[in-house]
């Protein structure tokens, strides 16, 4: 089965304070750079990093990494259209593809593999998402081929969640599910790695 990735990188970090809190560091490395990691750790084929206002300095943090950058336009503010940029970009073999936040510097490779096998043992057919303790969805979330028409014309700030139907929910462990939204949110995860 061929998986692609969405790292979805194009935000503009209006509650982080100062900077993009995805070039900030956490245990000696900026987030974005952890989260796609675990990503690369997955075993995902083609990982593709979707890019805004900073797209040059994160591609730059990226540089070495073999990570394909996207440019979501400037004028496209919102995660419905940085998961469509995205999807655009996809090569039209995949049978599925892993849309993950690169605010997740916590997620970790054994956890995204386990969405990977749920995906597979489906037949790749339905809809796999992070779930919380709670049972409540959460990102990541691997979406079939057969939605990605979907995807592309997805607009403003609302992303993907109403498509969700039909889906299988596999629990990741809360600790991984933690996103940097806030400089409070990055001293929880730096306390967290220790």
């Amino acid at each position: 089965m061929r998986l692609a990735a969405l790292i979805l990188a194009a935000g503009r970090s209006r509650r982080f304070g100062d900077g993009n809190k995805l070039l900030a560091m956490l245990g000696g490395q900026p987030v974005v750079r952890r989260t796609v990691a675990a990503v690369r750790g997955a075993g995902l084929q083609d990982i593709i990093a979707v890019t805004g206002p900073d797209g040059d300095a994160i591609a730059h943090v990226l540089a070495d990494v073999p990570v394909r950058c996207v440019r979501c336009a400037d004028d496209g503010d919102g995660l419905g259209y940085s998961v469509a940029a995205g999807t655009g970009a996809l090569d039209a073999e995949i049978d599925g593809v892993m849309i993950v936040p690169a605010d997740m510097p916590l997620l970790t490779a054994g956890s995204l593999r386990l969405l990977v096998s749920v995906f597979a043992a489906q037949g790749g057919r339905r809809i796999v998402h992070a779930a919380d303790a709670a049972g409540a969805q959460r990102n990541p979330v691997i979406w079939p081929r057969a939605m990605i028409v979907h995807l592309t014309s997805l607009q403003g700030s609302a992303g993907a969640k109403a498509l969700i139907r039909d889906a299988v929910a596999v629990r990741i462990p809360d600790r991984e599910l933690l996103d940097i939204d806030t400089e409070t949110d990055l001293a929880e995860a730096q306390q967290a790695i220790g």
